[in-house]
C-alpha cells in the first residue's frame, strides 16, 4: 500500500461507547436507539447544552447554567429553505413558510397566514408574485394599501390557493 496513508480506526471501547448511553437511575448502558433504559424502564437523558453565555456543558435536564445561571435556550429547528431558527413549536417557518422537515401534511381545510410586503411600483388593484416557501402565489393588492406596507396572506396548503387581506392593526 505505498502512497496512501494507514487508515486509523478508534480503539473497539471507544466505537462501543459511542452506540451506548447511560441511565441515570440505575446506570445501565443502553443500546443508542433505545428511549427508555432496558432495565428500569426510565426516560432516556436528555442531551446535555453548552451555555451561551459561558460555554459551560450543562446537563440536559438542567434549565439554567449551573455556573452563570442563563437560562437554558428554547428549542429550535433549523429550516432547510432559508435557515431561519423557528420555535420548536412551529411546523412551518416562521418566515418564508418551508415545511418542517418531518412535520405531518397539514389537514383538508386548513389554512397558513404570511405576511408579504407589497413591492414598490405595484398600484392598488395590481397583482404582484409572492414567495411562500417553494410556491409562487399571486397576490392581488387590496384597496387602500400602499406599496412598502404589509400584507397578510392566507393560503390553503393543499390548494395552493391564496387569499388576502391586510393584517390587523
Amino acid at each position: 500500500r505505498t502512497g496512501s496513508p494507514p487508515r486509523r480506526t478508534p480503539p473497539r471501547d471507544q466505537r462501543e461507547a459511542a452506540m451506548v448511553w447511560s441511565c441515570d437511575s440505575c446506570t445501565l448502558e443502553n443500546a443508542e436507539d433505545r428511549r427508555s433504559c432496558e432495565a428500569c424502564e426510565a426516560a432516556r437523558p436528555l442531551p446535555p447544552w453548552s451555555c451561551a453565555s459561558c460555554t459551560f456543558e450543562n446537563r440536559g435536564l438542567d434549565e439554567e447554567c449551573e455556573v452563570c445561571h442563563t437560562a437554558k435556550p428554547a428549542p429550535t429547528w433549523t429550516c432547510a429553505a432559508c435557515t431561519l431558527q423557528n420555535g420548536d413549536a412551529l411546523t412551518a417557518c416562521d418566515a418564508c413558510g418551508a415545511a418542517r422537515p418531518g412535520a405531518s401534511p397539514p389537514p383538508a381545510n386548513s389554512t397558513v397566514e404570511y405576511d408579504v410586503v407589497v413591492p414598490d411600483g405595484v398600484p392598488v388593484g395590481g397583482v404582484f408574485e409572492a414567495l411562500v416557501g417553494d410556491l409562487s402565489i399571486p397576490v392581488t393588492v387590496p384597496p387602500n394599501l400602499m406599496p412598502g406596507r404589509r400584507l397578510r396572506i392566507r393560503v390553503d396548503p393543499n390548494a395552493s390557493a391564496a387569499l388576502h387581506h391586510p393584517p390587523p392593526q
